[in-house]
């Protein structure tokens, strides 16, 4: 069962925070995504990705030369061909490189119902769950080889876990949305992943992981854009009330989509995690522009997400060379800087995607 509360959805994960006393109605549903039969491939489907968004700081083995680094890794299936996207993003120099390697092995399996995902070709990745720990966070460890980002030796940990463990993020509260027709895409999210390990750098210099935030989406459809479709705005973001999400201290994390037609948005989706580990889900806000980077690609953006008490997060890139091609397509996808969130001093980092210029 899950309820929904003037505009809020408690995902059913057996604990309910809800923000307002009054309840609209109740009822039952069943979920179009089960777990964990669902982290699997689903070959029926034309396009599958498993994608992972990380942020790390991390300095030389010996302490010195801070920096952090940004990656995108999205093991991918579309239309037949497997591939590996993959970047790295360094905040100290703003350099930024991305490829994707095409036509390799793609291995996605259930082992003792725990997720493994294989790409072995001219590059590698392997992203690999492990057995919970004993408070029920989910673990992962994530390793290979890419020219973009150098050697990956990385834990992801959940870092907040309520009693009995926390439920995946079920965008449309069900896990299917509409994106190009209604109800056409199955798609949920793991996020508050902390990060350890090491990085051997595309200079070779070993680095080790001071703290980092990943956060994890598995997503799969069929259909094709409609001709009046233009694009979309989706942003996911870890926040806190210190000074960063790199210190310590409690996470909570957010994200937002919106499908963008030449008659305005549609389909608004958000799902959050809380501090104490709760899920909501839900529909509504929107995304406003504040400004452009020559390319045209947005460069500080609004969200309104106030049906679920963030206020107005302002997403800030980090910089504006960000923009991966993936065959005629070209999509902007910055770290970014998040503030604003309510009026308690949280602050955020996180990702803005989007193929739409100015």
């Amino acid at each position: 069962m899950r309820i929904q509360v003037n505009g809020y959805f408690g995902l059913t994960d057996g604990s309910f925070s809800l923000a307002d006393p009054k309840c609209v109605r109740s009822f039952s549903i069943l979920p179009s995504v089960v777990f964990p039969k669902d982290h699997a491939a689903h070959p029926g489907y034309s396009n599958e990705w498993w994608y992972l968004n990380l942020l790390v700081r991390t300095v030389e083995i010996n302490g010195s030369n801070q920096k952090d680094l940004g990656y995108l890794i999205s093991f991918s299936r579309i239309f037949g061909t497997n591939g590996l996207l993959s970047s790295r993003f360094d905040n100290t120099t703003k350099s930024f490189a991305q490829a994707t390697a095409g036509g390799g092995k793609l291995s996605v399996n259930l082992i003792n119902n725990l997720l493994q995902v294989n790409y072995s070709g001219s590059v590698y990745m392997v992203l690999k769950e492990q057995t919970p720990l004993a408070n029920g966070a989910k673990q992962f460890t994530l390793t290979g080889t890419t020219p973009q980002m150098g050697t990956l030796n990385l834990v992801l940990k959940e870092r907040t876990v309520k009693s009995g463990g926390n439920t995946p993020l079920l965008w449309g509260c069900t896990g299917r949305i509409s994106v190009f027709n209604p109800l056409d895409t199955l798609y949920y999210s793991m996020p508050d992943l902390d990060i350890t390990g090491t990085i051997t750098d595309v200079n070779k210099v070993t680095r080790k992981v001071v703290a980092g935030k990943a956060w994890f989406d598995h997503q799969w459809f069929s259909s094709l854009p409609a001709s009046d479709w233009k694009g979309h705005y989706w942003s996911s973001f870890h926040y806190t009330t210190g000074s960063s999400v790199y210190d310590s201290g409690a996470h909570a994390a957010a994200a937002f989509v919106t499908q963008i037609f030449t008659s305005g948005p549609r389909y608004n989706y958000w799902v959050k995690r809380n501090f104490n580990g709760s899920s909501f889900c839900g529909g509504g806000g929107e995304v406003a522009i504040n400004s452009y980077s020559p390319g045209g690609y947005p460069t500080n953006w609004l969200f309104k997400f106030d049906q679920l008490g963030l206020g107005n997060p302002q997403g800030i890139a980090f910089s504006s060379n960000q923009v991966y091609t993936v065959g005629p397509k070209s999509f902007f996808e910055p770290s970014a800087y998040f503030s604003g969130i309510t009026n308690a001093g949280y602050t955020g980092l996180g990702f803005l995607e989007t193929g739409i210029k100015n």
